[in-house]
C-alpha cells in the first residue's frame, strides 16, 4: 500500500471507531440526563405576572395550570406542555429539554401562544436549576434569567427574569409547580 491509501485506510478506520464509541455511549443514559427525571411528571401551576411586567401600569395577574412533562427520544430528553389560564385568557406553551454532553449543560427550547421563544442553557448546584438564555417576545428579544429551587421531591418555586440587558433583568413573574402525578411510561424510559 502506498502512503495515500494507507493514510485513508487509517483514517476512515478511526472515522469508524468514533462513530462506533459514540453510539454506544448513547445507548445508556449519564448521570446528568438521568437528572432530567425530576422535571418528569404532571404537574399543578400556580404563578403571578408581576405588576408592570405587561408594560407601564400594566396589573399584577395570576394564572394556574397544568405542565404535563414525560421522557422522549429514547429517554435522552423531556418534552413539556403547558396550559395556564386567567380569567379570560388561555397561554400554552411547549418546550423540550436534553442534556449536551459537548457543552457540558443542559438545553432548553420552547415556543408559547404569544408567539414567544426562548432558547436557554442550564446548570444544576444542588436543588437549584438556572437556565440563563433569550427569549423573544413581539419581536423583541430579551435577556433571561429562570431559577428553579426544588422545596420538596415534588414541587419546585421559580422566578423568572427577563430584560433588554442583562444588568436590566427584573423578575417578571414567580410560582411554584407541584407533581401529582408521575408522567405515563415514565417507569419505562427511566430504565434506559
Amino acid at each position: 500500500m502506498s502512503g495515500l491509501p494507507r493514510f485513508l485506510s487509517l483514517a476512515m478506520a478511526c472515522a469508524l471507531s468514533a462513530i462506533a464509541a459514540r453510539t454506544q455511549s448513547q445507548t445508556t443514559r449519564g448521570p446528568e440526563v438521568n437528572k432530567l427525571a425530576v422535571l418528569v411528571g404532571r404537574f399543578t401551576v400556580e404563578d403571578e405576572v408581576k405588576s408592570g411586567a405587561m408594560g407601564p401600569g400594566s396589573p399584577a395577574m395570576k394564572f394556574s395550570g397544568r405542565e404535563d412533562c414525560r421522557w422522549t427520544a429514547g429517554g435522552f430528553a423531556v418534552i413539556c406542555e403547558a396550559s395556564l389560564f386567567r380569567p379570560g385568557k388561555k397561554y400554552s406553551e411547549t418546550s423540550f429539554l436534553y442534556y449536551d454532553p459537548a457543552s457540558g449543560t443542559y438545553r432548553y427550547r420552547a415556543v408559547d401562544s404569544s408567539g414567544g421563544i426562548e432558547d436557554k442553557t442550564g446548570t444544576v448546584s444542588g436543588d437549584v436549576w438556572t437556565w440563563l438564555g433569550e427569549s423573544t417576545f413581539a419581536g423583541k428579544q430579551y435577556h433571561t434569567r429562570y431559577i428553579m429551587k426544588f422545596v420538596s421531591a415534588d414541587s419546585y418555586e421559580y422566578t423568572d427574569e427577563s430584560g433588554e440587558s442583562e444588568s436590566s433583568m427584573k423578575v417578571f413573574v414567580s410560582g411554584k409547580e407541584t407533581r401529582i402525578a408521575p408522567a405515563k411510561h415514565a417507569q419505562s424510559q427511566s430504565a434506559h
